[in-house]
């Protein structure tokens, strides 16, 4: 009989083939987004996110003379799923997107927060990759307390160990009550010159009782707040603004020309900010518009 060596199968070198080949299964490239585009306008500046596919994903608008702006976010049928002011003036209010592999919109997060106040807002919106809101998620604080605010309970009925006697109710109507849409009233002073607004409101409230205001260059100020079911009325209906750059001497033909920008913090909540654009050249009658209504004493 042979005996086996002491190393055999032991100790003994083995050589493995490297010819074996290398096979990926199932191997497909991840659709490569396409890189956005930057266009400079007469307006201002657009940056341009895509598909892979090619349609346009998001779009960022950046006025040249004010930073103010607007971001849009589209379904690859072209449909806008979402729509948010920014401005980087009077406070903050930005825009954040993230994107899926195939450049749809996968988050959208927004900040806001005016300059001198302690209201504040943020909110997270996902979309699918077919721009299919998945969720929201939104926190902040306004003048009346933080945002969201839960709703009160139902009242429960304490438990009982046997059923209570029966009563016939009587058959009251049911009346459905209107929810009241809260409008914030703000004026921006994005100018290098100091002006004086004076508001009178046409029905004075608690929340706008009206008064005189005197603002730096880059200023923001809240005018106030007014409240009206289901409806957003125009502030001018509520309020009359005199919007004037503060008289040096003789110099009082500077009446503002401004527009109106809004930003919506909820279903029932939005904030109207009155954006001095430059002036007129109305003559301004000496101590008219450069002096608060009688009876409204001047803010400090």
């Amino acid at each position: 009989m042979r005996r086996l060596g002491p190393n055999f199968g032991f100790g003994r070198r083995m050589r493995i083939p490297l010819t074996l080949p290398f096979i990926l299964l199932g191997f497909s490239p991840l659709p490569a987004q396409v890189k956005p585009r930057i266009f400079k306008t007469d307006s201002g500046t657009v940056v341009m996110h895509y598909f892979a596919s090619g349609q346009p994903s998001t779009k960022e608008w950046t006025d040249k003379d004010d930073p103010w702006g607007r971001s849009w976010a589209y379904k690859r049928t072209g449909e806008v799923i979402f729509d948010g002011q920014t401005r980087a003036i009077g406070g903050h209010a930005s825009v954040r997107f993230s994107y899926h592999p195939n450049g749809a919109v996968s988050k959208v997060e927004t900040s806001d927060m005016p300059d001198g106040g302690i209201q504040w807002y943020k909110s997270t919106t996902t979309f699918d990759e077919d721009g299919n809101k998945t969720g929201f998620f939104e926190h902040g604080r306004d003048n009346y307390g933080p945002i969201p605010r839960l709703d009160a309970p139902p009242s429960r009925m304490p438990p009982q160990t046997s059923p209570p006697e029966p009563r016939v109710e009587p058959k009251q109507e049911v009346i459905e009550c209107q929810r009241m849409f809260v409008n914030e009233l703000f004026v921006v002073n994005p100018t290098n010159a100091a002006v004086r607004v004076v508001a009178a409101p046409k029905d004075p409230s608690p929340g706008m009782p009206g008064g005189t205001w005197t603002m730096a260059p880059g200023d923001t100020i809240r005018i106030g707040s007014y409240s009206m079911g289901e409806t957003w009325p125009a502030w001018k209906t509520m309020v009359d603004l005199s919007v004037v750059q503060v008289a040096l001497d003789d110099r009082n033909n500077a009446v503002a020309r401004y527009r109106n920008d809004e930003v919506r913090l909820g279903a029932e909540h939005r904030r109207v900010y009155v954006v001095i654009e430059g002036w007129t050249t109305t003559k301004v009658p000496p101590g008219q518009d450069h002096l608060p209504p009688l009876g409204i004493p001047e803010k400090k």
